[in-house]
C-alpha cells in the first residue's frame, strides 16, 4: 500500500519581494482537477502556480474517493503522459453481478476492446492518480507547486485577480491574470466571491464507504451490487476491487443511523464482517460517511475566475461522474485558456468552457439521478413498484435486465451546437474515439499507432482518405493528416466500426485540441480551402458560423 508522500514547503517569492507582474495562471487546489488543469496548461507553454493548503495527495489519509477512471479519461491521461502508470497500477474486472435478496438477478461481461487504445475503465485509488500528476508536474519547468499555501481571500479586478495566502512563514498577497478555482465542493474561492451553486436536488439516502484490505483471495475480481443485501439489513451494497488488494465497499445506511456511530472502528468492523464472513481477516484502510446532492453553478466563469471540478458542479457518485467530469473540465478549458493567453484566441472563447461543461454537468446530474432513483426509489412509491417488477423479470428477460440501473459508467459529453461544434452532422460535438489504426508504431506494447497519436497539438483536419488534397487550407494552428496512411487492414475495419465511416470516405473532420469533433465537411478542395480557415477562426473568436455538411 502507498505511503502518502509529503511534499516540501518552499518559501514563496512574494514574501520577500513585491510581485512585478501577475502570474499568467494560478490554480487554487492541488487535487484531481487542479493538477490535471495545471499539467495541461504547462504542456501548452503556460506558466502555472498551484496553491494547495496541504502537502500531500488524497484527503484525510488514504481516501480512495474517485476510483473508476473511464475510457475517455484514460485517453486524456494518455495525452498528459500518465496513462501508463494509471493502467499498470490499476485493476479491471470483466464480470459484474447485480444481486437481489442475495441471489444474482443479472450479470454482464465487459469484453476487451481491441479497436481502442484503452479498454472501458481502470480502477485505481484517487491518491495514486494525484501522485502521478504531481510527479509529472515536478518535471515541468513552467510549473510551480506551492504546498501549505492556503487561500483565505479573493478579490477580482478588471485585469487580474488578487489572492491573500497564508503559509508557515506568514501571509502574502499575489496576483494572477486568471485563476482556476479547483478547490472542491466547499470552495473557498467560490465563497469569497459570494457565489452559491444551484441545488438541483438532495435526498435523505446516506451511505458509508469502507475501504478494506482483503488478501484472502476468496473474493473473485468482479463488481457486485446488492440491491438489498441481507448482510446490510436489506439495503444496498457495492463492491469494487482497487489496487493493493483493497476493495471499495459502499453500504447504504438506514434512515435512523447516525454517521458518528457507524464510523466507529467497532461498528465498521461488524458491518464488514457480516459481508465478508466472520473468519475472513481484513484491515480498514479508510472510511467516510456521505449523503448525496446535485449542485451546479449557473455560470462556471466569474470575471477572471473559472470554476473546475467539484467547485463548479457536484454529482452523486453513481457512474463515476465526479472525478471523470473534473478531468474533462480541465481537458476542455486548458487549450482555450492557453490560446487566449498566447493572443491566439479572444477572451470570448472562455465563455464556451462554461457553456459546454455546464451542459455536460447537467447531463451527468440527470444520469446520476436516474441511477439513484433506481437504487433508492423510496418506500411505497410507484418507482419502487416499477423497480421491483423489473428485478423480478430480469432473470428471464434480457430487456428487463438491461433496464437495471445501478450506476452506468459515464460517457464523454456531446457538446451542443456552437462555433466550436459547427453543423448538425451526427458526429459533431462528440469525442473522437482513440482507435487503434495499426499494429505497428511507437509507444505501446505491442507497438501500435492510434488515432489520437496522429493528431496535431492544436486543431487537426482529419482526412478520411489515403492522400491529402494537393491544395490545402492553411492556418498556423491547423495540422492536416490523411488517416489512411496510418492504417493497416485491421485499423481500417476498426475505424469504420468506431466512426461509422462506411459511407463517408473522402470527408474531412475538423478536430479540436480536446479531440472533440468540431465539424464534418466534404473534402472538395475549393470548399476546404474556403471553409476550414473560417471555421477555425470562428472557433478562436467564438462567433457563430454555418457550414454545409459532408
Amino acid at each position: 500500500m502507498l505511503e502518502l508522500p509529503v511534499y516540501s514547503y518552499k518559501r514563496p517569492g512574494e514574501l520577500d519581494r513585491p510581485q512585478d507582474t501577475p502570474h499568467p495562471v494560478i490554480v487554487v487546489g492541488g487535487g484531481l482537477s487542479g493538477l490535471s488543469a495545471a499539467l495541461d496548461l504547462v504542456r501548452r507553454g503556460i506558466r502555472v502556480v498551484v496553491l494547495d493548503d496541504d502537502n500531500t495527495v488524497g484527503v484525510r489519509g488514504l481516501a480512495s474517493r474517485g476510483m473508476v477512471w473511464a475510457q475517455r479519461t484514460l485517453d486524456i491521461f494518455e495525452r498528459l503522459g500518465i496513462a501508463h502508470e494509471v493502467v499498470a497500477k490499476g485493476v479491471r474486472w470483466n464480470l459484474g453481478r447485480v444481486l437481489c435478496r442475495d441471489a444474482a438477478v443479472t450479470s454482464f461481461s465487459l469484453q476487451a476492446q481491441p479497436d481502442m487504445r484503452h479498454n472501458g475503465f481502470a480502477n485505481l485509488q484517487q491518491y495514486y492518480v494525484e501522485k502521478f500528476l504531481v510527479e509529472a508536474l515536478q518535471r515541468e519547468p513552467l510549473a510551480e507547486l506551492r504546498w501549505l499555501n492556503e487561500v483565505v481571500a479573493v478579490r477580482s479586478a478588471e485585469d487580474h485577480v488578487e489572492l491573500d495566502v497564508t503559509t508557515p512563514d506568514g501571509a502574502y498577497t499575489t496576483r494572477a491574470r486568471w485563476v482556476l478555482a479547483c478547490d472542491g465542493a466547499n470552495s473557498r474561492v467560490r465563497t469569497a466571491l459570494g457565489i452559491v451553486p444551484r441545488l438541483h436536488d438532495r435526498t435523505e439516502d446516506r451511505w458509508i464507504i469502507i475501504d478494506v484490505i482483503l488478501r484472502s483471495g476468496e473474493w473473485p475480481e468482479e463488481r457486485w451490487t446488492w440491491l438489498d443485501a441481507s448482510a446490510n439489513d436489506g439495503r444496498a451494497v457495492w463492491r469494487h476491487k482497487m489496487a493493493d488488494d483493497t476493495w471499495r465497499l459502499d453500504f447504504q445506511l438506514a434512515p435512523n443511523e447516525d454517521p458518528a456511530v457507524v464510523t466507529t472502528e467497532s461498528a465498521m468492523r461488524e458491518r464488514v464482517a457480516k459481508l465478508v464472513g466472520p473468519d475472513v481477516a481484513f484491515d480498514i484502510a479508510w472510511s467516510g460517511a456521505w449523503g448525496y446532492r446535485h449542485e451546479c453553478l449557473d455560470d462556471l466563469r466569474r470575471g477572471r475566475v473559472l470554476f473546475v471540478g467539484d467547485a463548479a458542479h457536484l454529482v452523486a457518485p453513481f457512474g463515476a461522474r465526479g472525478g471523470n467530469g473534473g478531468i474533462q473540465d480541465a481537458d476542455n478549458l486548458g487549450w482555450k485558456l492557453a490560446l487566449h493567453l498566447q493572443a491566439l484566441a479572444g477572451e470570448a472563447v472562455l465563455d464556451s468552457y462554461g457553456h459546454e461543461r455546464k451542459h455536460a454537468a447537467l447531463e451527468n446530474i440527470r444520469q446520476a439521478r436516474r441511477s439513484s432513483r433506481f437504487v433508492y426509489p423510496g418506500a411505497h412509491s410507484s418507482a419502487a413498484l416499477w423497480r421491483d417488477a423489473i428485478i423480478a423479470l430480469a432473470p428471464d428477460h434480457d430487456w428487463a435486465a438491461r433496464m437495471i440501473n445501478t450506476g452506468r459508467l459515464c460517457t464523454p459529453a456531446i457538446y451542443p451546437a456552437s462555433a466550436l461544434a459547427a453543423g448538425t452532422h451526427a458526429q459533431t460535438g462528440v469525442a473522437l474515439p482513440n482507435v487503434v489504426l495499426s499494429s505497428e508504431g511507437p509507444g505501446a506494447s505491442p507497438p501500435r499507432t492510434t488515432l489520437h497519436q496522429i493528431l496535431g497539438p492544436w486543431f487537426t483536419a482529419l482526412v478520411l482518405a489515403d492522400e491529402l488534397p494537393s491544395q490545402r487550407a492553411a492556418h498556423p494552428l491547423l495540422h492536416w493528416v490523411a488517416v489512411g496512411r496510418h492504417c493497416d487492414g485491421a485499423g481500417r475495419a476498426a475505424l469504420a466500426r468506431q466512426l461509422g465511416l462506411h459511407a463517408e470516405t473522402g470527408a474531412v473532420w475538423l478536430i479540436r485540441p480536446d479531440q472533440h469533433v468540431m465539424a464534418v465537411l466534404a473534402i472538395d478542395e475549393v470548399n476546404a480551402m474556403e471553409k476550414l480557415p473560417a471555421l477555425l477562426q470562428a472557433a478562436l473568436d467564438a462567433t457563430p458560423i454555418v457550414c454545409e455538411e459532408a
